[in-house]
């Protein structure tokens, strides 16, 4: 009979994908070949992904465990866990993980697991700066920490920046979120040019914006948000959730690439029904034909509450011009439910080139009607009891907060009292 530890090794990865390490461990215990055979796969399994907090005694030990241990060219990945209820000194956490991690040859990938608060430049200094003190140029995927960066946290000398760029002159895919109040366009320049400076090759792009208020956001006097010359060479991927833009900083960022996948998400424009019309006419008229994944969430709180943008989706084999790859059209309906249809959305993009008759089209005309706007109106009629009531100021009476609270209960009642013309059946 055959020895598993004789078979090809095609074989061996087909079975070996249905086994967890402890199972791929007790096949080495067979014999010594099968231990011989099987044990850097043993190895590159458990111990290729690092976790690791940034507590100094940890880290310290972490230090003293690589210095001599065989298994540290297995490690490619490293995760850095949630603190919680304590300090993290830069200062002191910065050498620890230099020693630390010039014991790691082969750093590919970082993933930082916070995600709660604002104080993810805690996490992501003094991590980054190892990597760049000890200039490992293997790492290709960040994924900074979810709890966000303050945008004015990436303003740095022009030696930090060049450490920055040649270091990680190998990334492909980065995923950042920020933490912002409100944008001042000269940080966003700022972060945008930080990002320039370590995408040369990066392919999958993710920027997530955490605010701290609901301030609206203005772009430079030029219209912008991004620097004017702003290039990502590489990029095929493009994320973006909750991030200022306007349709001038998407046609220079998206400028002569060969586009696979963009998702936009809750991204603000000063006049969303004119400017993210301009935004798909943009699209169509600049031939990405290799557009196989479109996600546009435009339905928003943001804006004029007389109507609600649809979400699109377009996920395709083939690409967004095919005659058959329709766009699912999703509308809110109500309170929670939804309009769903289907149309093609290259087609429609060609048919029209004003925008209020195109989402009449794209829509079915319901983009405007009380059904699809009431969850924003009820919103709206929320908000302004809240701004009525901080207008009082300190001086506010009973009377004054019951007044107010009468009108919006009125509001209130005639919104949800309202009866629907539209019949159609929603989802």
């Amino acid at each position: 009979m055959a020895s598993l530890a004789s078979f090809p090794q095609e074989l061996v990865d087909m079975i070996f994908a249905h086994l967890t390490p402890a199972n791929i461990g007790k096949v080495r215990l067979l014999s010594q070949d099968h231990n011989a055979r099987f044990k850097p796969l043993f190895w590159y399994l458990v111990f290729q992904p690092l976790t690791i907090d940034l507590r100094p005694n940890k880290i310290a030990r972490l230090g003293e465990l690589v210095g001599d241990c065989e298994i540290v060219s297995q490690i490619h990945n490293v995760t850095v866990r949630q603190m919680w209820g304590e300090d993290l000194g830069a200062s002191r956490i910065t050498p620890l993980l230099t020693r630390a991690f010039a014991g790691l040859p082969d750093i590919r990938n970082i993933k930082f697991e916070a995600s709660v608060g604002t104080g993810g430049f805690d996490y992501w200094k003094p991590v980054i700066d190892a990597i760049i003190k000890n200039k490992k140029k293997t790492v290709e995927s960040i994924s900074g920490p979810r709890c966000g960066i303050q945008l004015s946290k990436f303003k740095f000398s022009v030696p930090q920046l060049r450490g920055y760029q040649t270091t990680f002159e190998n990334l492909k895919k980065l995923d950042i979120t920020v933490s912002v109040q409100c944008e001042r366009a000269d940080l966003t320049v700022q972060f945008w040019l930080f990002i320039e400076k370590i995408g040369n090759k990066i392919e999958d792009l993710t920027v997530r914006t955490s605010r701290t208020a609901r301030t609206a956001p203005r772009p430079n006097s030029h219209g912008r948000y991004l620097p004017p010359n702003l290039s990502l060479p590489k990029l095929k991927a493009l994320k973006l959730v909750d991030t200022a833009v306007t349709p001038l900083d998407l046609t220079v960022l998206l400028w002569n690439l060969d586009m696979v996948s963009i998702d936009i998400s809750q991204c603000r424009m000063v006049d969303p029904m004119s400017q993210w019309f301009e935004v798909m006419k943009y699209l169509r008229n600049s031939n990405f034909v290799n557009l196989k994944h479109i996600r546009l969430m435009l339905s928003s709180r943001y804006g004029d509450d007389s109507y609600d943008l649809p979400n699109l989706l377009i996920d395709v084999d083939g690409n967004w011009t095919d005659e058959g790859n329709n766009c699912q059209v999703v509308l809110n309906s109500g309170v929670s439910k939804h309009y769903i249809t289907s149309k093609n959305l290259w087609s429609e993009l060609g048919a029209y080139d004003e925008f209020y008759s195109f989402w009449d089209s794209l829509t079915n005309l319901k983009w405007t009607t009380p059904r699809v706007t009431r969850w924003k109106r009820l919103l709206s009629a929320a908000d302004q009891r809240k701004f009525q009531i901080e207008d009082l100021g300190g001086g506010w009476s009973d009377e004054a907060v019951a007044e107010i609270d009468d009108e919006y209960e009125q509001l209130v009642n005639d919104i949800n009292a309202e009866v629907d013309s539209d019949c159609e059946e929603v989802q």
